[in-house]
């Protein structure tokens, strides 16, 4: 069985491949402004060097967010695509994806712009300043696992920066959600009254 996995919700894309129940490899780039533009041509490669055709895929799973607006509606329409070929294709938080392997009780933290990180602590994903993340964390000293720069109210916990692509991660979680955009946060965008 073939798996790939693609994760383009963070600046660093990565696609992850799975041969027979066994990770034999991943490429990542840190473009992200070129996501949309080197996906599909670093999934061929990493294909090709296993001897391996897109036909032959037979499962696709992709980080839904939260992350950066366009990178969670990219990494979501990747899996459209797949599905759209007839491949069974599953969504994963990239919170959850980010905690695979992680002690329990450990919380994932990824930045989120505006001073903020996004962070999943239990079930709850949050879009929160690392101030009040540090508030609500600090009687219980839960390990951190992140990505990206950790701010500094949050560095003074038990923390591990995660380097394992995210493709990856997502491969080996075993969380199945619907291809919908996690966003976390409320949209900028809003109607304006009156309308137009």
């Amino acid at each position: 069985m073939v798996k790939v996995a693609v994760d383009l919700t963070l600046p660093e894309g990565s696609v992850a491949l799975e041969v027979n129940g066994e990770v034999v490899g991943c490429r990542c780039w840190n473009r992200p402004r070129l996501h949309a533009e080197i996906v599909y041509d670093e999934l061929l490669s990493l294909l090709k060097i296993f001897n391996l055709s897109p036909q032959e895929i037979d499962e696709c799973t992709v980080t839904t967010g939260p992350g950066s607006f366009t990178g969670v509606r990219l990494s979501v329409t990747v899996g459209k695509a797949f599905k759209a070929c007839g491949v069974k294709v599953r969504g994963v938080s990239t919170l959850s994806a980010l905690l695979t392997g992680a002690p329990e009780g450990a919380v994932a933290v990824i930045p989120a712009m505006r001073g903020k990180v996004y962070a999943r602590v239990g079930n709850r994903e949050l879009d929160i300043s690392p101030q009040k993340l540090a508030a609500q964390l600090e009687k219980s000293q839960r390990p951190l696992i992140y990505k990206g720069e950790l701010p500094p109210p949050l560095q003074t916990f038990p923390c591990v920066k995660d380097l394992t692509p995210l493709a990856v991660k997502a491969l080996l979680t075993a969380e199945s959600l619907p291809l919908t955009p996690n966003y976390v946060r409320d949209h900028d965008a809003k109607p304006q009254a009156g309308g137009l």
